[in-house]
């Protein structure tokens, strides 16, 4: 099998191999060399080891006829039993998934810079795509928005694929001639296995704020999720934004070498009306146009930048041709400039685009939602997040498996424990046509939606562009 950018033989692990180096008993088949690893049937191709593990809902043995039909031509899986292909079987899986699928695909010739925390990190590596292709470097990108591979869009369907799947999407960028990949990386993906036999360059951490707690029980524990990545297992140096407590304890625990931005440390970060200057370790300033949260976004992934090597005056270049407005984060949609649409989704997130918009606008009227089968207890900090606005309206987002009235209720006590002007509107596209008009030109935040362009109701995703809705609602 001939490989990748190179030209050069990659010597690509047989099932023996693979059985007697991560464990597990093999079949037969010891001779099979797999082409590639899924832990999905959907990206199974002809030639894959087809890892069959328990999903949330289902487990993957399920879908082995589905594998089957598209070429898998071995199984790795946690349950013995008797089947149509060479099978390894393993108490673990998952564990050690993406270590196999990073020998079978030889990902590790792309450079990866990763980004982590709880707010803005889309955001950030979206910039930092962009300016990496503006400095002349091809890059890839893969974010909960969605994955660029080459001249090749995918849509997401987690913030970090599982590993099989980011592997893949590496190998896939290697053969399309990119030299590097900005990878977003969740909490979840760090303790679900889903980074392994990952290297990163530059790591970068953009804050830390009340989510996923119904994951990980309290924010201490939260941060030690997103820390693991500030390791020698996973990364090179890192970077990290010490603006709040858990950024500057971050700061403080990390043993790997580390670059800190904030108040007498290696970079210095002051907010333009619009754009930004970075003093200290380099200069960079700009009046791009960008000001509020994406500014420190886009400052972050300026650094980054500077850290993977490039030259701060070139950075700074850069940041004059780039695209700066981000799908669905703090996206002005109409032509007035007036209604955004954003992703913020925690208590944090909503605060600083309600905080931004505010000074700048005003006046402000907000559409706000919350997720079902999520951290419950961040509901009502994400309504008083709304204090200071002219009107909220409460509406349906993601109720998944739980009932929307009762997630609106939870919204509508909070804000009116606030003494916030608030009204139930159960269906979005209502709540926002109200909301524009009651605003008559005033500025409108829809929080919640972001780019995504559907809801998920009771076990099903219903196709929904806030976007759209929003910009037609709005008359542009």
């Amino acid at each position: 099998m001939t490989s990748r950018q190179t030209g050069l033989v990659n010597q690509v692990p047989s099932l023996a191999s693979i059985a007697a180096k991560f464990g597990g008993q093999l079949s037969s088949g010891g001779d099979t060399v797999p082409s590639g690893v899924a832990i999905g049937s959907a990206y199974v191709e002809p030639g894959y080891l087809f890892v069959a593990v328990q999903g949330a809902k289902a487990h993957g043995l399920d879908f082995l006829d589905d594998a089957i039909s598209k070429g898998a031509a071995a199984l790795l899986t946690d349950r013995p039993g008797e089947y149509p292909l060479p099978t390894i079987v393993h108490p673990d899986p998952r564990s050690i998934a993406g270590l196999v699928a990073a020998e079978v695909f030889d990902s590790g010739k792309v450079d990866l810079i990763g980004i982590t925390g709880t707010n803005g990190k889309t955001s950030t590596a979206i910039y930092l795509q962009r300016l990496l292709t503006a400095l002349g470097e091809s890059t890839g990108l893969i974010t909960s928005h969605q994955q660029l591979v080459g001249d090749q869009v995918f849509d997401s369907e987690l913030t970090t694929p599982e590993a099989p799947r980011l592997h893949q999407l590496l190998h896939k960028m290697q053969l399309a001639g990119q030299q590097r990949a900005v990878v977003e990386v969740s909490a979840q993906a760090l303790t679900r296995a889903r980074v392994e036999g990952l290297r990163f360059q530059v790591a970068g951490f953009t804050n830390l704020s009340r989510d996923h707690l119904d994951d990980y029980g309290d924010m201490d524990s939260y941060l030690e999720a997103k820390q693991a990545l500030f390791t020698s297992q996973y990364s090179d140096l890192a970077v990290i934004v010490c603006e709040d407590e858990w950024g500057k304890k971050l700061f403080e625990q990390i043993e790997i070498p580390k670059v800190g931005i904030g108040d007498h440390l290696d970079y210095q970060l002051e907010l333009l009306p619009k754009g930004f200057r970075i003093s200290g370790s380099a200069e960079v300033v700009t009046e791009a146009g960008v000001a509020g949260p994406m500014a420190k976004n886009l400052a972050l992934a300026s650094i980054l930048a500077i850290e993977a090597g490039f030259d701060p005056t070139e950075v700074q270049n850069a940041l004059e041709s780039i695209e700066l407005s981000v799908p669905g984060r703090l996206e002005a949609v109409d032509a007035g400039g007036n209604v955004f649409v954003d992703y913020a989704h925690t208590p944090a997130g909503v605060a600083a685009s309600v905080q931004y918009l505010l000074s700048t606008r005003g006046e402000l009227v907000v559409v706000l939602g919350a997720s079902g089968n999520r951290d419950k207890g961040k509901r009502a900090e994400m309504a008083k997040a709304c204090s200071g606005v002219s009107r909220v309206y409460v509406t349906d987002q993601h109720p998944r498996d739980e009932a929307p009235a009762a997630i609106r209720a939870a919204l509508m006590a909070a804000a009116q424990e606030a003494s916030i002007d608030v009204v139930e509107v159960a269906d979005p596209a209502e709540a926002i046509t109200r909301a524009v008009e009651y605003a008559a030109g005033r500025a409108v935040l829809w929080c919640g939606p972001g780019a995504l362009g559907y809801r998920e109701i009771a076990g099903k995703k219903v196709p929904f562009d806030a976007r759209k809705i929003a910009r037609e609602v709005a008359g542009s």
